[in-house]
């Protein structure tokens, strides 16, 4: 039997459920996901994955709480930036660029200057097709009260359904099921 890779560990959720960010982990992947697909429970595993605490980009500074991947590519990460002892956590989140630009009325230039809180870019990753623009945020009251002024489900599901019509998830073997069920039954109870 093959060792369960640490991301998609039952340690690895309890670890997370301590962390003071918990709570907006949670928020913003059931938000994604309700944003992205019409049944995630359907879909989970064979379209996402959520993965717990990965080592992606570790460094001595910076952690990531999580990564939800649909099809081919990261969409959703939370990351903390830690130094001389003061930490920040962000969250960053792909869109189309193109149906965020239209829906909203601005082009990623625009929204950079209206939306001084938050930062956008153009994703050079191959699977976003040269659509993807991908927007960080500062956990905190300005930066979130900006992320909600934006068109974001009709941001995400387009560039979602692009992703999966490229097949199945990738990273089966990082999916915490754990953490995963949390979000959906979090889902079911806010439904």
């Amino acid at each position: 039997m093959r060792d369960i890779p640490r991301a998609a560990s039952e340690a690895s959720f309890e670890r997370l459920r301590l962390d003071p960010d918990f709570d907006a982990a949670v928020e913003s992947a059931a938000d994604y996901l309700g944003a992205a697909f019409s049944d995630p429970a359907w879909s989970e595993k064979k379209e996402w994955t959520l993965s717990c605490l990965p080592g992606t980009n570790k460094t001595s500074e910076i952690e990531r709480l999580f990564t939800l991947n649909v099809g081919p590519m990261q969409v959703l990460y939370m990351w903390r930036y830690t130094e001389n002892a003061e930490s920040d956590t962000w969250l960053s989140l792909y869109v189309s660029a193109s149906a965020l630009e239209r829906r909203s009325g601005n082009s990623l230039e625009e929204l950079s200057e209206r939306y001084s809180s938050l930062a956008f870019e153009k994703s050079s990753l191959p699977s976003a097709d040269d659509d993807g623009a991908v927007i960080h945020c500062l956990l905190d009251d300005e930066s979130l009260d900006q992320l909600d002024e934006l068109p974001l489900q009709e941001s995400i599901r387009p560039f979602v359904e692009r992703l999966v019509s490229k097949g199945k998830s990738r990273y089966p073997q990082h999916h915490n099921r754990w953490f995963a069920q949390h979000v959906l039954d979090m889902m079911k109870e806010a439904a």
